[in-house]
């Protein structure tokens, strides 16, 4: 019965070899001898590992699991030394383990991103030095508070900014202050276009002043028609709805 849990556990390929011991004690021991030697290149690789380690944007949660999948294959390769509570070994025992937990702390710290700054010199600050357990609980609150602040902040339309040239200098004649006439303009288009009514070449019957009526500030319009000044308008649209 336990042989074929033991066997169930494995994965094929391990399995196929183990399959014909005789009892389970040659199973772990063979098991022992091919896979719980220590080897230098996995712990060198796991290392590495461990040190380049950066949260990179990603959420605390994923960046902390990563790192506990991480210590918990170097834990395999490298186990803690087991003491006897019988002898006054048991306390050695105790601050081993302290020592690697507040290790794994400072390696949790130094991949946070730059956003937990602050709550990085508090934690360090803080004596005695927490639990990582207490420190990853703090740094996900920090973490919510930074979401929810964000979430707050209005995102600024960089279309609002959009600069339109030529229509905020104040202009310095009449042709500028009402309407923009093309630098480049087809010559001939121009004297074909001839007044019905006044007989001027360059405009037609609707837009002649001496029909429809001067504007306030055209010059020399003592006695004449008066007719009230149009803002100039702008026939490009806007990225923003509501801005026209």
């Amino acid at each position: 019965m336990e042989k074929g849990w033991l066997t169930t556990s494995m994965e094929r390929t391990i399995c196929d070899n183990v399959k014909y011991a005789n009892t389970t004690a040659q199973i772990r021991s063979d098991l022992h001898e091919r896979f719980g030697k220590e080897s230098s290149p996995r712990a060198y690789e796991l290392k590495q590992k461990i040190a380049a380690s950066r949260q990179d944007g990603n959420s605390v949660s994923t960046y902390y699991t990563n790192l506990w999948t991480l210590w918990d294959a170097t834990s395999s390769i490298f186990p803690l030394p087991k003491f006897s509570c019988n002898s006054c070994t048991c306390e050695i025992g105790k601050r081993i383990s302290e020592y690697q937990e507040k290790e794994r702390l400072y390696q949790f710290l130094m991949g946070l991103d730059p956003d937990f700054t602050v709550i990085k010199k508090q934690i360090l600050a803080t004596k005695p030095t927490p639990s990582l357990g207490t420190v990853y609980h703090l740094v996900t609150e920090d973490e919510r508070q930074i979401s929810i602040s964000n979430e707050k902040k209005a995102p600024v339309e960089p279309a609002a900014f959009k600069t339109f040239q030529g229509r905020t200098r104040h202009p310095k004649n009449y042709k500028e202050r009402n309407y923009q006439i093309p630098i480049k303009e087809n010559k001939s288009k121009k004297q074909s276009e001839q007044c019905t009514f006044c007989g001027k070449n360059e405009h037609k019957r609707e837009g002649c002043f001496k029909l429809v009526g001067y504007l306030n500030w055209w010059p020399g319009r003592k006695g004449e028609k008066v007719k009230t000044t149009v803002a100039c308008t702008d026939s490009e649209v806007s990225p923003i709805p509501e801005l026209t």
